[in-house]
């Protein structure tokens, strides 16, 4: 009989380094605290710093144990920096070529491979491997790198074969497997354009289910209502920061954008044999460049995938601390306590700002301020035009919202020469009055002005209609405007969300040529 891979892996007790109990000092691990392994200026594992899970003033406690499901290309449960008791277990099953749980799956010990049907994960890709070091990989075993959350337990669900392709039966039914079998975080770092409604429905099961799906927003920097995922309903959408703090080029954005966190240059560890950035074939990328360290068991890689996956590590290690916060509560503080970051307030590009974990720990659930534009519609009535604001404004102890606008730097229109003229012909004529406009303040267009106070919230809804004309001129004949909702709460909390709008600008008519008949 052929014993699957799965079930050697435990019954010859595979020796690995069991991880170690976290401590609030930093790791040993070499890669933590080395600078330059591929020749980059900044540290190897920059993204862990960035995010400060391993900042002195983070607690010690490991807390309890959080399964993350990750539903990928599968898993290198041999690597030499993931310990084999970090993997889940499946308690209620038993080697022996039987369902022995009765859940429709024949020894599923660690998890399931979806795409060949069997109950051996194994990584062929490496991007799945990538996540989960990310994640969980051994910390302070004085080896390789640390990890996020080292005291998680990964649940290994191969949805994605040997190039990346998954198919949406697969990730569906992958989500009902973690949801039922005790995962709490499922990361979902997979791309495409469309969601079935079966996915849909998976998504929303997890959500009765207290489970937090974390979405990776996608490469392509565009908006993210072309990103399949990113419309399940109740995820957390991640988009990545670069080195500086600020949203990567490459991260797409829009309206579903929850937060951003590190993404370039992520290192992790390497899936046996593996080198999943070849597989797409790119420009001038040399056989495993991204390979890091003599022993080639390490692997650095950008993109959104990675940037949710550290989001899933913070939310399992916060769930860790707090196991009684619902999904919604858990997702509720991570981005509250994001880091606001360029442009100013809640936006398409950056969300509520960069993940934080030492923010996450002090973050009170159930406190929340919103504030949120989402619309800027234009309407003409009794040959009037009018431009109505949507979005939403609302918090836990909600005191009160403003919206203001001002003129965008330098759109002002500029008197012609001609005209400058005039006026200084006209200056004799107006000294009579030279004391009295001395004494009254000059408005200053590029200054906030206010347009709407709100004293009740709002959600997804109207925040104000304004006459376009009393726009142009409260922006001193400017038609382009930034426009600035401001939310405060009870306790003094506030919070701000900026948009930009442009009036558009009437077509002009194309001459006829001079031969035109």
């Amino acid at each position: 009989m052929n014993v699957p891979v799965v079930t050697w892996l435990f019954a010859l007790g595979l020796a690995l380094a069991a991880s170690p109990v976290h401590a609030a000092s930093p790791p040993n691990d070499p890669h933590f605290s080395e600078t330059g392994s591929w020749g980059q200026e900044f540290d190897d594992q920059w993204a862990l710093k960035q995010t400060r899970v391993h900042a002195d003033i983070a607690p010690a406690e490991p807390g309890a144990e959080i399964v993350v499901a990750i539903i990928d290309t599968g898993l290198d449960y041999k690597h030499e920096d993931l310990a084999a008791d970090r993997l889940w277990h499946n308690e209620q099953e038993k080697a022996n070529g039987r369902d022995d749980d009765g859940n429709g799956f024949k020894d599923d010990l660690i998890g399931w491979n979806f795409v060949d049907n069997s109950n051996n994960p194994w990584d062929l890709s490496g991007h799945g491997t990538h996540i989960a070091g990310v994640i969980a990989a051994c910390t302070n075993n004085g080896i390789g790198i640390a990890a996020v959350n080292p005291n998680a337990r990964i649940m290994p669900l191969k949805v994605a074969n040997f190039i990346g392709q998954a198919k949406s039966t697969s990730v569906a039914a992958a989500i009902y497997y973690a949801v039922d079998h005790g995962a709490r975080i499922i990361n979902l770092s997979l791309g495409g354009e469309l969601v079935t409604e079966l996915e849909k429905e998976a998504a929303r099961y997890a959500q009765t289910r207290d489970v937090l799906i974390i979405v990776a927003a996608g490469n392509k920097g565009t908006a993210t209502d072309r990103h399949g995922y990113a419309g399940l309903p109740g995820v957390l959408l991640a988009g990545a920061s670069d080195h500086t703090g600020g949203r990567a080029g490459f991260s797409n954005f829009g309206g579903e954008l929850a937060l951003l966190a590190p993404g370039v240059e992520v290192l992790s560890l390497r899936a046996q044999d593996t080198d999943f950035i070849a597989l797409s074939d790119p420009i001038d990328y040399p056989d495993e460049a991204a390979v890091v360290g003599t022993d080639k068991n390490y692997y650095r890689a950008t993109g959104t995938s990675f940037a949710a996956a550290l989001a899933s590590g913070v939310a399992s290690r916060l769930l860790s601390l707090r196991p009684d916060l619902s999904h919604a509560e858990l997702k509720q503080i991570m981005v509250q306590s994001a880091a606001d970051v360029a442009p100013p307030g809640i936006d398409q590009l950056s969300g509520y700002g960069e993940l934080d974990y030492v923010a996450a720990l002090s973050t009170e659930a159930g406190r929340y301020v919103h504030a949120r534009f989402d619309t800027a519609r234009l309407s003409l009535e009794d040959a009037r035009l009018w431009v109505e604001l949507t979005g939403t404004a609302a918090a836990a102890q909600f005191a009160g919202a403003e919206v203001h606008m001002r003129a965008q730097p330098g759109s002002i229109p500029v008197a012609e020469p001609a005209e400058q003229d005039k006026r200084k012909r006209r200056k004799k004529t107006r000294r009579a009055k030279k004391k009295r406009d001395q004494q009254e303040a000059k408005p200053n267009h590029y200054a906030w002005q206010p347009l709407q106070t709100l004293s009740t919230p709002v959600e997804a809804n109207t925040l104000g209609r304004f006459e376009v004309d009393q726009l142009i001129r409260l922006a001193g004949g400017s038609t382009i405007w930034e426009l600035r909702l401001r939310v405060t709460d009870t306790q003094g909390g506030a919070r701000e969300a900026t948009m930009n709008l442009s009036l558009p600008q009437p077509e002009q008519p194309v001459p006829e040529s001079p031969d035109a008949r």
